[in-house]
């Protein structure tokens, strides 16, 4: 008897734990992997952000997690982990390593003068230009910026010794080594240096002692767009966005330098991001020492910056955060690296347009960072949808208005008699507000930004919002000239009169 009861219980015990077993399976089965969670979260991002095409890459410590290419590269061909993109202003930390390497190796001295390596490197103020040093290009300390030297309206150079001559009539905006202005022709001064110092065109320094190395395959470096355009076999059509709806268009021609060169792909960026996040070793070579990494991942203590040489170096949920983002008119490109946690993300887009950079990408990358780090995703804080019909709204509203101030002429023209001429005039001047902010777009946002941009660039950037503009600009001056000739006519005849 007591046999038979020990039988049952040993019967019930495992049919228990086979019971647990089963149900544990089918919520691991339930349950997805880290990288359908991945997949999915990309997916209804590109869906809801109408995002045509991006190729994503995944490190952690000194392995390839996850790279794979979402929506199409050129016409009906998918973007593939081979797929190329310019990463723009990425570049800068593939100059920065070129630099520490040649630091490493004697030949260059971070706060050595420019001048050292390149004679004839002068600006419009002499004096402060023997004073900058290759740390200050490095951390974008030089003391120069956009708003005392508006590269985008000038000629664009097409090799390194140019950018240096276009560079004498550069005004410094602050003495060296004490604020931080972000400044693209910093790099390619540092460009220049490399060439010089190497004896090597900056391409092939970049290709022999960082490319190759690292095995990045398909990466190469462009002095200028229509260079990068020509040798990329595999590069991606980039598109504008207006209204939400994204539409292809060739990228700007134009210089690129030591600043923006680089052509890459997530496949080769999954090898550079490893760089960053396995101390500066891949496999079994050690680009740079420790020393020389942590150098490069950290802004200078002297001063108040975000910028160390080649990275932002920010906090990302309450993480430190080594990241950089580059812009071109049709490309997007998104780079973090978390040190502590060892995680690297590079996200490459066919895209770009100002109100998918200001809110929708950002928390692409934010939710990747959360889903690797704490296995959850922050819920959607902006749809492009709603920018794209808000400022149709807008714009659909200041049309309306604008003719219906048209038509409305002739009341006007009998309501002046009995209006004073300062409320004339004010009511005329409102009509020509648009126009000017056209006119002073450049400068507005090169005070919010400390970047200037050009009428071309800012036009593609958000199509939308220059549009609206644009019209309500059209219109209005039509509206304000038109009452300003009836001003002048009724003045006239009332001097005729007497």
């Amino acid at each position: 008897m007591m046999k038979d009861r020990m039988r049952l219980r040993y019967r019930l015990l495992l049919l228990g734990t086979l019971i647990v077993l089963v149900f544990q399976l089918r919520a691991n089965a339930v349950q997805p992997s880290l990288e359908m969670k991945i997949d999915r979260f990309i997916t209804h991002q590109m869906t809801t952000q109408h995002i045509p095409g991006l190729a994503l890459a995944i490190t952690h410590e000194n392995q390839v997690m996850y790279v794979k290419g979402y929506g199409k590269a050129i016409a009906q061909q998918p973007v593939t982990p081979q797929t190329q993109f310019p990463i723009a202003s990425l570049s800068k930390s593939f100059t920065a390593i070129a630099v520490l390497q040649l630091v490493e190796t004697g030949k260059i001295d971070l706060d050595a003068p420019v001048k050292q390596h390149l004679p004839n490197f002068t600006l419009a103020d002499t004096k402060t230009a023997d004073l900058i040093t290759i740390r200050h290009l490095l951390n974008h300390t030089s003391g120069l910026s956009d708003l005392s030297f508006s590269e985008a309206f000038l000629p664009q150079p097409t090799t390194h010794a140019e950018r240096i001559q276009s560079l004498q009539k550069a005004r410094p905006v602050a003495v060296p080594g004490t604020q931080f202005h972000y400044f693209n022709p910093n790099y390619d001064v540092l460009a220049r240096v490399v060439e010089v110092v190497s004896g090597q065109s900056f391409g092939e320094y970049l290709r022999s002692h960082i490319f190759i190395p690292l095995q990045m395959s398909q990466t190469f470096h462009a002095t200028t767009m229509a260079e990068a355009l020509q040798r990329g076999d595999r590069m991606a059509t980039g598109h504008l966005m207006a209204f939400a709806i994204p539409f292809a268009a060739q990228e700007l021609s134009g210089y690129l330098g030591g600043n923006a060169g680089v052509i890459s792909t997530a496949e080769d960026m999954a090898k550079y991001l490893i760089l960053h996040t396995n101390e500066g070793r891949f496999e079994d070579k050690q680009f740079l020492t420790l020393d020389s990494m942590a150098l490069m991942h950290t802004p200078p203590p002297q001063i108040k910056s975000p910028y160390a040489m080649g990275w932002f170096v920010t906090t990302e949920n309450g993480r430190k955060t080594l990241q950089h983002n580059g812009i071109l008119s049709t490309f997007y490109t998104d780079v973090a690296v978390l040190p502590d946690e060892k995680y690297g993300i590079a996200l490459l887009y066919t895209i770009s347009a100002t109100s998918l950079i200001a809110f929708a990408l950002p928390q692409i990358k934010a939710g990747l960072i959360q889903l690797l780090t704490d296995g959850m995703l922050p819920p959607d804080s902006f749809n492009i949808n709603l920018w794209g019909i808000s400022l149709a709204i807008l714009t659909t509203i200041g049309v309306a208005l604008a003719i219906r101030s048209l038509l409305y002429f002739p009341q006007w023209k009998r309501k002046t008699r009995a209006t004073s001429r300062w409320q004339i005039l004010l009511d005329i001047a409102w009509m020509f507000f648009p126009l000017v902010v056209i006119l002073a777009m450049p400068w507005l946002v090169g005070m919010m930004s400390d970047r200037i941009f050009n009428y071309q660039q800012l036009f593609r950037a958000m199509p939308d919002v220059m549009l609206w503009l644009g019209l309500c600009a059209g219109l209005g001056s039509i509206n304000g000239t038109i009452r300003l000739i009836a001003c002048a006519n009724d003045r006239q005849s009332k001097e005729s009169g007497r």
